[in-house]
């Protein structure tokens, strides 16, 4: 997903040298996929624990800056915050009320504080994510076809995870996500992104009971109606925010603060909003719009008031409910293993210039002991979250802008790598428990606008849609980039189709299908066929643009910067359109036909070359 500048994806492998030298910064080594070494008991794990552990006492010192650690801290908060309450909804609706936003929270916050203690990079913050809320929403009938109760085939949905985890970490299968080229991360991206989009429009409409006729329907149609309009301006606020970096009003502090929590305010002022006399739809204390569903203040009990914290795992339930856990399991620990690896792989881009070493094999395989605590508890698991884990890290670094090629860049020149504020933002989420009273004010349509945000802003950063949005463009005006000026643009269109009907495809049986929670083996499976069936459709030149596994940061932002300003150009003059002068609206004395001379102006021939062209306009 996600999913809202995007970095782009690296897809090649990378191992991170520390110099013995502090000034030194990571070298990046991208090698041959072919190269990878997998199946190689405890060998990477072994590795990533000696390279890691010198430095664990330093993650605990003081930092360089601790205002930027703290300002830090409030951000990854905020941003885990709201995106976590959406897909606490979203499990709420899918899984009818067995875990929803408390579940959601409290697992945030265990995770999130187990992870920033024991992990190898602590930079990654774990959480709940779109995909796990629909996977687990899609899987939660799947009990009762095993003849087993919810909760011990949840427990055990749970232990197959993390055991496959361990597996995965201890036998080196880690590097296998090196593998992952942009063809999978490209699709994947934008099958969260029409996810996000469907689902929101869809909590958004249904309240309209645009098909339902009654007197009761009429009365709720009311209440439907303000929460569309709220989920609107939820929206427009937060898209107008996203770009606020870009005005040129306000200082550049202010206009980063609209941008970094323009979730945040947009929540707020729509929920002021909601109170205003009318909005609201509430008669005499009843009805109304709907708010996010919490028990406030909270007892602290699972919202499943049948059951307690503690599963027992033996009851209820089968040995064939426990071995058919496996199945959601194993599509679990697929979603897992590109969710959070390739979240860990943004975490710590060359662009970042981290002085500490990475350690995939020991992250993944702690991820594993995480999940140990959702299954005694009850509580849905989490992975590395995308975009927010990447953006924990810019906010801890300090950043220049310098001219690279003629395009402005932003260069880290350092980060503050510790785990105070991985620690300190889960450690917050208890505290949100603590404030149901004030969550419980937030409007649903508030949550379902910023879901239809995170929607578009996933798509708008997406490569997908963008050579989509090419294909409505003239060819004249396409811009000069690689894939167009490398590439026959009938190849762009097939290989674009491709990635379409592969997304869609996944998108239909996550969405609708019976089976659903198999879509993670569906984008698992996108990897084999890049490599065994592109490769038979096109040739290798044109791969080197539609699946450019090595491309550069630098050349991604050239391309990037390059499509933007194409997208923006105007066909004509917009000036006179938008901004028309007071000379547009004299008035003239009815015998005034005097011709008025014009300026002469440069006009294209058809050859291509600039005359100057002298026109008399008859002036009516």
């Amino acid at each position: 997903m996600a999913s809202n500048g995007e970095a782009s994806t690296p897809t090649t492998a990378v191992t991170f040298v520390v110099e013995d030298d502090a000034s030194e910064k990571i070298e990046s080594e991208y090698a041959d996929a072919t190269d990878i070494r997998m199946f190689e008991c405890m060998t990477g794990m072994m590795e990533d624990i000696r390279a890691r552990a010198p430095f664990y006492k330093d993650d605990w010192s003081r930092p360089k800056s601790i205002l930027t650690v703290i300002n830090a801290t409030a951000f990854a908060f905020v941003v885990q915050l709201i995106p976590g309450l959406i897909f606490a909804e979203l499990l709420d609706r899918e899984t009818k009320g067995s875990l929803a936003v408390a579940e959601t929270l409290l697992s945030a916050g265990i995770i999130g504080i187990i992870y920033a203690l024991i992990s190898g990079q602590p930079l990654v913050l774990l959480g709940i994510t779109g995909p796990v809320a629909i996977l687990l929403g899609t899987s939660y009938s799947l009990a009762e076809k095993f003849d087993a109760d919810y909760w011990p085939f949840f427990f055990w949905l749970c232990m197959w995870t993390a055991l496959l985890h361990f597996l995965t970490a201890v036998c080196g299968i880690v590097n296998f996500v090196w593998k992952i080229t942009p063809f999978t991360t490209q699709i994947f991206e934008f099958f969260i992104a029409i996810s996000f989009i469907f689902e929101s429009v869809r909590d958004l409409v249904e309240p309209l009971h645009l098909r339902d006729t009654g007197e009761q329907y009429n009365e709720e149609r009311g209440a439907g109606y303000a929460t569309l309009l709220l989920g609107i301006a939820t929206f427009y606020i937060c898209w107008t925010l996203h770009f606020a970096e870009t005005w040129v009003y306000m200082t550049r502090q202010v206009r980063t603060f609209l941008t970094s929590y323009n979730m945040a305010i947009a929540a707020i002022i729509v929920t002021a909003l909601s109170y205003l006399p009318g909005v609201d739809q509430a008669k005499n204390g009843h009805g109304g719009i709907e708010r996010v569903h919490v028990k406030a203040p909270w007892d602290w009990q699972p919202t499943d008031q049948n059951r307690s914290w503690v599963t027992n795992p033996l009851d209820g339930i089968g040995a064939r409910g426990v071995f058919g856990a496996l199945f959601p399991a194993s599509m679990l620990y697929l979603l897992f293993f590109i969710d959070h690896n390739i979240s860990s792989i943004l975490t710590q881009a060359p662009k970042f210039n981290l002085k500490k070493p990475s350690a995939f094999h020991w992250d993944f395989f702690c991820l594993g002991v995480t999940i140990i605590p959702c299954a005694i508890m009850g509580l849905p698991p989490g992975s590395g979250l995308i975009p927010q884990a990447p953006l924990h890290t810019r906010a801890l670094s300090t950043r220049e802008h310098v001219m690279i090629n003629g395009v402005r860049q932003e260069i880290t020149t350092h980060v503050e790598e510790q785990r105070w504020s991985a620690l300190f933002q889960a450690a917050l989420m208890f505290l949100a428990l603590a404030l149901f009273s004030i969550i419980a004010l937030i409007p649903k349509g508030a949550l379902f606008g910023t879901f239809f945000y995170l929607g578009v802003g996933a798509l708008h950063g997406n490569d997908i849609w963008a050579h989509l949005s090419l294909c409505t463009m003239l060819a004249k005006k396409r811009p000069n980039i690689p894939i167009v000026r490398e590439v026959k643009w009938r190849t762009v269109q097939i290989f674009t189709g491709i990635q379409v009907a592969c997304a869609g495809l996944i998108f239909g049986i996550a969405q609708f299908a019976e089976w659903g929670y198999v879509f993670p083996a569906l984008v698992c499976a996108c990897v084999p066929f890049s490599k065994y069936v592109l490769v038979r459709l096109f040739s290798k030149e044109d791969l080197k643009y539609l699946d450019p596994v090595g491309e550069s940061e630098e050349e991604y932002l050239v391309e990037r910067k390059e499509m933007h300003e194409a997208m923006r150009r105007p066909s004509i003059d917009s000036v006179d359109i938008a901004l028309p002068g007071w000379s547009e609206f004299h008035a003239h004395r009815p015998d005034d036909h005097h011709p008025v001379e014009v300026q002469d102006m440069p006009t294209k021939t058809e050859e291509g070359t600039s005359t100057l062209v002298h026109r008399n306009v008859q002036q009516n």
